[in-house]
């Protein structure tokens, strides 16, 4: 099955959970709210989008993945307390995402099943209980466990897009580490008590504002931190970055016993390039091979320019053989590329290396392995993919029958 098979069918399953969660909360909790919708569901939807355009498009990494997280969830936690089963889905649909789609349908999906799991914890342990000024025990339990369900439930659904991106189980590929989960809580948290002020007096949610600001600048320092970690001219990882998303992944690889390999790339002839078509159009050989790499690799993969013409992908939860068709796959997308210069078309190729790491092998002994891979597909005619230790023996072979 393909990629885009699963994500069609990822689709499809999110959109029956969807229709389904929401006849269920529809059907099982009061559409009665202490606040008007009319002024509610405005607010909510001016806040969510107001602070995720603030923000940095890059949003917050969960365990240094490229896993997006738009900073509203406190807007959407509240959501799921101050306003009725049907007004969810228009939070969901109508505030706008950071991811282009297909993948923004399946944040919108996200949002609605946590918003709705939420709503549904909450209003049943207090089905007998009024809300009003004096909140009992009972609400603080309701609060707590509405949190606790909207934690999950999202972690769940990042794990399960994860799982389908890699083809492994979940719980391999999902990050249930105590960091992420603190981060989260927090900014639901904000939700949380705004939605207690806002039970108790409307007036009060001018208190929230402070903290609403805090996080919005929490994010704007994660940006910084993040842009810092990107290559200026390609926007891949730069060395910086790379290797603190190694660090995480070769942890997680030992914690897990699974695969990781790593793919080591050169563009061929790029000082051609410089000297028959000007260093401008090498720039933009550069960046082009750049998007296609992006283009051709997963979400949870790390692609980084650690050379001028040198990048590297780090492939996590990738056996050999997969890892291999990954990297023959970027050969044949950069082949394909057709660059307009003054002088005509212009097509460049690379050459490729590739390495499984070994147990308890170090990223430096797992990049030589692959760099090594790397040059002799350069000395084999370049325009191809080795293998580490197959491709030494295979021009060691070639060097014999030679000579």
């Amino acid at each position: 099955m393909t990629r885009s098979q699963r994500l069609f069918q990822t689709l499809v399953g999110f959109l029956i959970l969807s229709i389904g969660s929401v006849f269920v909360a529809n059907q099982l909790i009061t559409s009665q709210r202490a606040l008007p919708v009319a002024i509610t569901l405005p607010a909510i939807i001016a806040g969510a989008t107001v602070s995720g355009r603030r923000t940095s498009s890059l949003g917050i990494t969960r365990s240094e993945r490229q896993i997006a997280l738009a900073p509203i969830g406190h807007f959407l936690f509240a959501s799921s307390i101050l306003l009725p089963p049907l007004a969810l889905p228009i939070v969901a649909f109508v505030v706008p995402t950071e991811r282009r789609s297909p993948s923004s349908w399946l944040i919108r999906f996200q949002r609605l099943l946590t918003m709705n799991a939420a709503s549904l914890v909450f209003w049943l342990v207090i089905i007998h209980q009024p809300v009003d000024k004096d909140f009992s025990n009972q609400h603080i339990l309701a609060f707590a466990l509405a949190i606790t369900t909207y934690l999950l439930v999202d972690s769940l659904i990042v794990s399960v897009v994860m799982s389908l991106a890699s083809q492994k189980a979940v719980l391999i590929t999902a990050h249930w580490n105590l960091k992420s989960l603190l981060r989260e809580c927090a900014e639901i948290s904000i939700g949380c008590i705004g939605a207690m002020f806002a039970l108790i007096n409307p007036l009060l949610l001018l208190f929230v504002v402070a903290p609403c600001c805090l996080a919005v600048n929490h994010l704007r320092v994660n940006q910084s931190a993040q842009l810092s970690k990107r290559d200026a001219r390609t926007g891949l990882l730069n060395a910086f970055g790379l290797h603190e998303f190694v660090d995480h992944e070769f942890e997680r690889a030992k914690r897990h016993s699974t695969d990781l390999c790593l793919v080591v790339l050169d563009l061929d002839f790029l000082r051609d390039v410089n000297n028959n078509y000007g260093h401008q159009v090498g720039d933009i050989a550069i960046n082009e091979v750049a998007k296609q790499i992006s283009a051709l690799t997963r979400t949870i993969d790390a692609t980084a320019r650690i050379g001028g013409e040198e990048f590297v992908v780090l492939l996590p939860d990738t056996n050999l053989d997969d890892a291999t068709k990954v990297a023959d796959r970027i050969r044949l997308g950069i082949e394909e590329l057709q660059l307009p210069t003054h002088h005509g078309i212009l097509r460049v190729t690379i050459s490729a290396g590739v390495a499984r790491r070994d147990q308890d092998e170090t990223y430096s002994e797992l990049f030589d392995r692959a760099d090594a891979a790397l040059y002799a597909s350069k000395r084999l005619g370049r325009n191809r993919v080795s293998l580490a230790d197959e491709s030494l023996k295979t021009f060691q072979a070639n060097q014999i029958n030679t000579n």
